[in-house]
């Protein structure tokens, strides 16, 4: 390819009509995949593959993935580039390959979606273990404010049954999309609600552009199926400081967060770190990973362990049952917070067969939230990889080194430390969506 490889990926016109091929092999020679146009272009090939399609198609594609990737501007130009696309991208509550964001993690048949209406509203309502969420319907944008006693089904437009189902046409799209819903009809075009276990997307098709559409052979998933030759997208997670919002939006909302007045907090705690995190960022509720679970204890639970609860000789140097505080449990053991230092323990018999033992489980309640916040975000890529992902053994490394960024011990089995997590996070690196 001579044109300069910039140029092309700025320019959307450029960009799909360009030597595919020729991209691949640039931008897996440096670090030019990380810019918005080649961004679009990996994350386009991941989630449709490598198959050769038209430039009309290929468009779609490029306008979903900048879509799913939040580069709007770039959809727009992607859209003015290609007029002639079988189907355009309204909005894309979407997991990217190589993203690992809270939301959204669909997995197995441990959600539910449905259109509803709010008064004026209407909204695609999103189910999951961790409960509702709503988007706006017209735009994707989470929706507050809901009603949710007072929500009602979403009625389908006149006129959408009989427009042309996604399936019916010869497009090469991955194999959930074969269900998309067509739910609303104005002016000749058409919207339908796809539902993936990598997110939630509206999509629009035109009766004008498919009026010469190729029909007959239908919807192929293949290319989807395979990874493309190319490199895979650059990996993406949240970063920044654990904030009280970023706890809410990844556990179900402030209503499933424990947080603590100050005039409340556990007697005895002097940790000044501990009581500003309790304070003003949180604790899950609850959480649950398949059979690992964690709870944290009501407020008149969150207190030293009872006389003889911690023998001596369960206890690491240095540590005294009276430098506890038990502020929550898991089906393996109780979780301490030591109240000068404020490191997380765990009493569990799972290092020893026998002896029940104090273990360190994360140098502060920061770290403990984060590693439990990670599962959630790993737990769509482990259960449902992206064939450019790999498998879930791949996903798991990520996931690994992310753990092992936050606290070493985290992820190293040979630790205590490591060998309790092990148990922990099992249900994504070692189990399926269904448990097996």
């Amino acid at each position: 390819m001579t044109d300069d490889l910039d140029d092309v990926l700025a320019d959307p016109a450029r960009l799909l009509t360009a030597d595919r091929a020729a991209l691949r092999d640039r931008l897996s020679h440096d670090d030019r995949a990380r810019g918005v146009g080649g961004e679009v272009f990996l994350q386009a090939e991941a989630i449709f593959g490598g198959a050769e399609v038209t430039p009309a198609e290929f468009a779609s594609w490029l306008h979903f993935a900048a879509k799913a990737t939040g580069h709007d501007a770039y959809a727009d130009r992607i859209a003015a580039a290609g007029p002639g696309m079988p189907w355009r991208t309204v909005w894309a509550w979407w997991r990217p390959a190589h993203w690992f964001p809270v939301h959204p993690s669909l997995n197995g048949d441990y959600f539910r979606v449905r259109r509803c209406v709010d008064g004026p509203r209407e909204l695609v309502e999103v189910t999951d273990q961790r409960g509702p969420l709503w988007l706006d319907a017209a735009t994707g944008h989470r929706a507050t404010g809901v009603d949710e006693a007072a929500l009602t089904d979403a009625p389908t437009a006149t006129g959408a049954a009989e427009a042309p189902a996604l399936y019916d046409l010869d497009l090469f799209l991955p194999e959930e999309w074969e269900d998309a819903v067509a739910f609303a009809a104005d002016g000749g075009r058409t919207r339908h609600l796809v539902e993936s276990v990598h997110g939630i997307a509206v999509v629009e098709t035109d009766a004008d552009a498919l009026r010469d559409w190729p029909r007959g052979a239908g919807l192929d998933p293949t290319s989807a199926e395979e990874p493309p030759p190319g490199p895979a997208p650059a990996v993406r997670r949240p970063t920044g400081p654990l904030t009280a919002a970023r706890v809410d939006d990844a556990f179900g909302g402030a209503r499933h967060v424990v947080r603590i007045a100050e005039s409340d907090l556990p007697e005895g705690l002097i940790h000044a770190g501990s009581r500003r995190y309790l304070r003003d960022v949180g604790l899950p509720a609850w959480w649950v990973c398949h059979s690992a679970q964690y709870e944290t204890h009501p407020l008149d639970a969150m207190r030293p362990p009872a006389v003889d609860a911690l023998p001596d000789e369960s206890l690491p140097d240095g540590v005294a049952a009276a430098d506890l505080i038990a502020f929550g449990a898991t089906e393996y053991g109780e979780l301490y917070l030591h109240r000068h230092d404020g490191t997380v323990h765990i009493r569990s018999r799972l290092t020893r067969r026998t002896d029940e033992v104090l273990v360190p489980l994360a140098p502060d309640l920061d770290v403990f939230t984060r590693a439990l916040e990670a599962v959630d975000r790993y737990r769509n890529a482990c259960w449902h990889p992206y064939p450019v992902e790999g498998g879930q053994e791949d996903v798991t490394e990520l996931f690994l080194a992310e753990l092992a960024e936050l606290a070493p011990d985290l992820s190293d089995q040979d630790t205590a430390t490591g060998r309790v997590w092990s148990w922990l996070y099992a249900g994504i690196t070692e189990l399926g969506a269904d448990g097996y």
